[in-house]
């Protein structure tokens, strides 16, 4: 869940909703590439044999968590640097109908 505050404070408010749409496609899109990925590394030489090649995925798995955490961390970088927008509230069109009624 922090990740996605911190993600979703990098767009604007007004780009947010296509910014967390392509997010989310990049996200299922990374899933099945880890999948494949992932099955090219273990192998199982029969249906009978057990599955081989587990501590080459370890090693990647650890070297892509440290990779994410840098990148987290640049993140969270952007995201302090970044200046806070005023959000402005347009007062709603009360006089037009009070002059009317």
């Amino acid at each position: 869940m922090p990740n996605m505050v911190l993600t979703s404070a990098l767009p604007n408010l007004q780009d947010r909703g296509a910014f967390m749409s392509i997010n989310s496609s990049l996200q299922q899109m990374a899933g099945g590439v880890a999948a494949f990925i992932g099955r090219m590394i273990v192998v199982q030489k029969d249906n009978y044999s057990p599955l081989e090649r587990y501590d080459i995925l370890d090693y990647a798995i650890v070297g892509i968590s440290i990779a994410c955490l840098f990148m987290v961390y640049r993140v969270n970088k952007l995201v302090k640097a970044k200046p806070v927008a005023k959000v402005v509230i347009q007062e709603p069109v009360a006089s037009a109908l009070d002059e009317v009624i």
